[in-house]
């Protein structure tokens, strides 16, 4: 397997340096029609763009895939393929297959019991596990078939139960580079209990909310970054408490977030610097 595809250590990319690392890797790489899973890479033709604090942003462009999706919130939800996705994430990250791949690495212990978010796009699923230590996330393509591939990527916690504000977006997966459709998955403090996505086109979807958990996808929404999507977050009283625009890497947010002894955990320097909120599991 080429390390070209590997994670890079700074996964905070602007647009344009992520354009120019996917046009060189694709330029490298001639994908097989299947292979082996290995953790922290990119799939096929997927190439993973940028993150934010352990938060997988992926994008895949396929010009024969089905349009029907699938979002679940739990392993109560799973359909077939999306519980073969998740069984085969688990082997992925277990502790095991983890030491193997990097023996200096601590494996996050998740389980089936702690799936928070799965989604289903054709052949292709995408599944994210949350427990108290940390998370876990994989993006599996042929599941439960001879062609399967796929990768996954675990991380502990950084700071814990605190976010950066009332939400936090973990995972984000988008059908063009600069929009089209896009599925969105992460973690809420307890004051969030309506969270939607504005396509800053007059549309908006809105996300399900399950545990402390949120996953949403859209359906032909044909985003756009210079239309700015946000995520906007609403109260129990329908008040609006926070707005962040979607493709925002979490270094880069409006205000910096400080953790419960006062020093800043979450955003760039800033002279307005607000209190983490607790996870609302």
């Amino acid at each position: 397997m080429n390390d070209i595809l590997d994670l890079p250590v700074e996964r905070d990319l602007p647009p344009e340096a992520a354009h120019a690392m996917r046009a060189q890797i694709l330029g490298f790489v001639n994908p097989p029609p299947a292979r082996k899973p290995r953790l922290r890479i990119a799939v096929a033709v997927a190439v993973l763009l940028a993150a934010a604090s352990g938060a997988v942003a992926v994008v895949w462009d396929r010009p024969d895939r089905s349009t029907v999706q699938v979002l679940a919130m739990g392993p109560g939800e799973l359909s077939p393929t999306l519980q073969k996705a998740a069984e085969r994430c688990l082997q992925w990250n277990s502790p095991q297959q983890q030491t193997r791949q990097d023996p200096g690495e601590q494996p996050v212990p998740v389980s089936l019991a702690d799936l928070a978010v799965a989604t289903e796009r054709g052949d292709r699923a995408l599944v994210l596990f949350m427990n108290d230590v940390g998370y876990a996330t994989c993006d599996v393509e042929w599941a439960g078939t001879p062609r399967e591939s796929g990768g996954g990527a675990t991380e502990l916690w950084p700071h814990g139960d605190l976010l950066p504000g009332p939400v936090q977006r973990l995972l984000l997966t988008s059908t063009e580079f600069d929009g089209g459709d896009v599925s969105v998955s992460g973690r809420v403090s307890s004051r969030v209990h309506r969270l939607v996505l504005d396509h800053g086109d007059g549309r908006s979807t809105t996300a399900r909310l399950s545990g402390g958990a949120f996953g949403l996808m859209t359906s032909d929404a044909r985003l756009k970054a210079g239309n700015a999507p946000e995520l906007v977050s609403y109260d129990a009283h329908g008040t609006e408490i926070d707005r962040r625009p979607l493709f925002q890497a979490e270094d880069q947010l409006e205000h910096c977030y400080t953790g419960r002894d006062g020093k800043r955990i979450y955003g760039k320097a800033t002279s307005d610097c607000r209190p983490a909120e607790k996870w609302g599991r």
